[in-house]
């Protein structure tokens, strides 16, 4: 007795599906990520008194902070605020000449 075509792929696609997922499994990091002492985390979190007050509140210094940002859209931010300006700039030339 014959296995229909269709049963032959199903099995291969379920086969290789397993197999893929037992390989993905098998090759992922198996440490256990270490949790920061307690004592870094609030030193990480809490600002320095610059000694200083503005209208009366103090002022504190605070940690770095790296800020990650991907090239194309910075650009298409520029694009689009140059677009911007450009129809603003075409908008008072046009009210600046009056009605025709």
């Amino acid at each position: 007795m014959a296995i229909p075509l269709t049963s032959l792929v199903r099995i291969t696609l379920a086969t290789l599906v397993l197999i893929a997922t037992g390989m993905s499994v098998t090759s992922a990091e198996t440490t256990v990520p270490s949790r920061p002492s307690k004592s870094s985390t609030e030193s990480q979190n809490v600002g320095v008194f610059t000694g200083k007050f503005v209208d009366g509140m103090p002022v504190y210094q605070l940690p770095p902070v790296n800020v990650v940002g991907h090239r194309k859209v910075e650009l298409a931010k520029l694009k689009r605020e140059e677009q911007l300006a450009r129809n603003k700039q075409v908008r008072a030339k046009a009210v600046a000449r009056g009605p025709a």
